[in-house]
């Protein structure tokens, strides 16, 4: 039946379009393409992923597979789904009695024998990693692909090389594929009556890709036509037209046309994310257990993993378990996810408002008169600092609303700054914004006429300098403690990108702190269970802390002194 008669979910499922659209965009403007091949590959794979979608199984599709010599499975990189996909119909054919080659992009050919040495346990994962200059040839995260790696040396099961080094290619994709279809060729000599199982990036699985290579190689050799299929994963207008009809949860996989097929395993929206989390080298959460079970909008897998970082969090500050298993978890996965919060936990305006405007902005949240963890990106990140404002709202104990907007202010500002300790605790690599680079956005923003969104980062920006200045300038007695009541009354947007900025530097500089011994974990876990209401009260905890955490040198800054205040 047709969910066109919800009004919710129709406008999660507009608002997961145009988020997954200009995440597209943004990973395309960040892809160098010289040569313009990428836009014609680009073309050919719509072709191929286009045709009438028909239901089918994950053990139909091994059905089908079970009689090629070479079934091709399409590779989204980032996205760790998309290393899992292929595992389960592979489970398939080997409990149907097939024997199962593993052909991989992820290695070059020249790093067979190491891949075989790893293959006889003779060396381990970070010895085949620097022979096979995995990070600088491949990159893409180790732990998706390791996934498969196991799964075949667990079974006894040979493991392929197939890329080029760019010494030998360059930057032609034709070439890569005319080599690894010979390279596929000879495999299919070598491993007599096994189904090549190839894993490559996406757009070469297309049937006038690699497969058309293999099959003109084949030709050329006087080979016979070697038999073939493509199974793509997470096309995106798969999923958009099996969510226009509410079969996006109950649908794992279709039939386009003859040979070919698409898995569906996770959203375009989440699949996006991935790329953009792995430029900014942030892990992300599992959308389901172990290797070989599908993911599903049960939160069970996701609340077993904000655990695990609740667990973490709190181990390292000597904090009890007691309140802190009570919370919920949703992802933007749920196109229904609206509607359900409504139903189950009977948001209040103030919580559904908070709800949308984070999906909108690709964010999460936590609410805790419910204690409902929101998640707009399954990146690590969110996760540990949502669960993070879940165990400060346990711990504080602080409940209700909260009238005064300068007190709202600097609360919220406080909220941020405890998350960011938090995510800081799971990921000491994580960065904020300092000083020097807000100084360089507020100059790169100077004069510009910029759409409302930007307008209101560049007040964020301003907002942020002129209460940090007004901070150093009072810690290092050159003038008095900053009050800045016009920050607090400004557009809700400009707000948010204020507090988000002030308080992560002033959680990296406890962080940074208590790293360097001058802060204790005491204090930290205090910090966590200290209230922050009552009039003025959040306000003095700002300062107590800015006081606490004060290191003049990372506040130094080029703009230094009061001319800084033009």
């Amino acid at each position: 039946m047709s969910p066109s008669g919800v009004p919710a979910r129709n406008r999660l499922l507009k608002l997961q379009r145009r988020l997954a659209e200009e995440a597209r965009r943004e990973i395309e403007r960040s892809i160098d393409d010289p040569s313009g091949s990428l836009q014609r590959w680009r073309d050919t794979y719509e072709q191929a992923t286009m045709g009438k979608l028909e239901p089918i199984s994950i053990e139909e599709i091994a059905e089908h597979a079970s009689g090629c010599n070479v079934v091709h499975f399409g590779d989204y990189h980032s996205l760790r789904e998309s290393q899992k996909g292929p595992l389960r119909v592979i489970e398939k054919l080997i409990e149907m009695g097939k024997k199962v080659v593993l052909c991989t992009e992820a290695f070059h050919i020249d790093a067979q024998k190491s891949l075989n040495r790893w293959n006889r346990r003779e060396i381990d994962d970070e010895t085949l990693r620097i022979e096979s200059d995995w990070d600088q040839r491949w990159g893409f995260p180790w732990r998706n692909y390791v996934l498969q790696l196991d799964f075949f040396r667990e079974r006894g099961l040979p493991i392929l090389a197939l890329n080029s080094a760019p010494d030998v290619v360059g930057d032609s994709f034709d070439a890569r594929e005319k080599i690894a279809a010979m390279r596929l060729l000879e495999a299919i000599g070598e491993h007599e009556g096994a189904i090549l199982a190839v894993t490559f990036g996406d757009l070469h699985v297309a049937p006038a890709h690699l497969p058309a290579q293999l099959m003109r190689v084949a030709s050329r050799s006087g080979f016979g036509s070697p038999s073939q299929c493509t199974i793509f994963q997470n096309i995106d207008r798969v999923y958009w037209e099996l969510a226009e009809k509410g079969q996006e949860q109950k649908v794992q996989a279709v039939r386009i046309g003859k040979d070919r097929f698409c898995m569906i395993n996770t959203t375009p929206l989440v699949k996006f994310q991935s790329y953009l989390n792995w430029q900014f080298n942030e892990q992300e959460l599992e959308e389901s257990t172990g290797v070989l079970n599908l993911p599903s909008i049960s939160s069970t897998i996701m609340t077993d993993q904000i655990w695990m970082i609740i667990e973490t969090i709190r181990e390292y500050l000597g904090i009890s378990t007691e309140g802190l298993d009570q919370f919920t978890v949703h992802t933007g996965r749920n196109l229904d996810l609206i509607g359900r919060l409504q139903k189950q936990h009977k948001l209040d305006e103030f919580e559904m408002g908070l709800v949308k405007s984070q999906l909108e902005r690709e964010e999460s949240c936590y609410l805790p008169r419910v204690q409902v963890i929101v998640l707009g990106n399954l990146s690590i990140r969110h996760a540990s600092e949502e669960a993070t404002h879940h165990m400060n709202f346990v711990m504080c104990k602080d409940k209700g609303s909260i009238e005064n907007p300068i007190d709202w202010f600097y609360e919220n500002a406080l909220r941020e700054a405890i998350g960011y300790l938090g995510t800081k605790i799971i990921d000491h690599k994580r960065t904020c914004l300092d000083v020097k680079e807000l100084e360089s956005l507020a100059a790169r923003f100077r004069g510009r006429r910029l759409d409302p969104l930007m307008g209101a980062t560049r007040q964020s920006v301003r907002d942020s300098l002129r209460h940090i200045y007004a901070e150093i300038d009072w810690l290092e007695g050159r003038g008095k403690r900053p009050t800045f009541r016009a920050l607090a009354y400004r557009d809700p947007d400009v707000i948010a990108g204020t507090t988000h900025a002030l308080g992560y530097r002033l959680g990296d500089n406890i962080y940074r702190n208590l790293v360097n011994g001058k802060l204790r974990r005491i204090q930290l876990k205090e910090l966590f269970g200290t209230s922050l209401r009552g009039a003025g009260k959040s306000r003095e905890v700002w300062f107590d802390w800015t006081r606490l955490s004060h290191d003049p040198e990372s506040d130094s800054s080029p703009s230094s002194g009061n001319s800084r205040r033009g």
